[in-house]
């Protein structure tokens, strides 16, 4: 767990201060997600969970650090596994919106968060229930690096939660992002 934390807090620096080097290259977004989903299938399918991935046939390419956008995914889609009671359903989902962006949705019927936490959620170290995110193996930090990530990616993230009836966390991302100069070449 302190290695997770370590980790985890090395990031979360790097992105502060500049130094996390965003590799940038075209890629498929669908791909990736439909890679993500079946990396999660197994770990989906032994909680007793449906996990499905919807992606139109169009989606576009995106430009962005396949690697980081991948990160988030999983960060999101874990929580979804993990805070979804046996039985429950996970949908993974992206579309095209309007001026050149995409948005990636993970919804999932789980527990839910309380209205009062979610404000907070992209802070760092804050959990909702200490006891049961310290038993999932969580750190506190995943949701702040994802927003870090996104935010990079001159995206946003979002969460809605309605309390014992599930979340919807959306990610909306440009599809054409161009490296500043200080990044360097892509």
């Amino acid at each position: 767990r302190m290695t997770r934390i370590v980790k985890d807090l090395l990031t979360l620096s790097k992105l502060d201060y500049g130094r996390m080097e965003l590799r940038m290259t075209r890629f498929s977004l669908a791909d990736m997600l439909h890679n993500v989903a079946n990396a999660m299938k197994l770990t989906a399918e032994e909680s007793g969970h449906e996990l499905k991935v919807e992606t139109p046939d169009d989606l576009p390419k995106i430009v962005g650090d396949r690697e980081r956008i991948e990160q988030v995914v999983v960060n999101i889609l874990s929580n979804a596994v993990k805070y979804t009671p046996s039985g429950g359903h996970i949908r993974l989902a992206a579309c095209a919106v309007p001026k050149n962006r995409v948005r990636i949705t993970v919804e999932d019927d789980g527990i839910g968060i309380p209205a009062a936490d979610v404000p907070r959620l992209f802070e760092r170290f804050y959990r909702v229930d200490k006891a049961r995110s310290r038993a999932a193996g969580g750190t506190g930090l995943g949701l702040a690096i994802a927003k870090e990530i996104v935010e990079q990616h001159e995206g946003k993230i979002a969460l809605a939660s309605e309390y014992g009836s599930g979340t919807t966390v959306t990610i909306t991302l440009p599809t054409d992002l161009t490296p500043s100069s200080e990044e360097g070449p892509a």
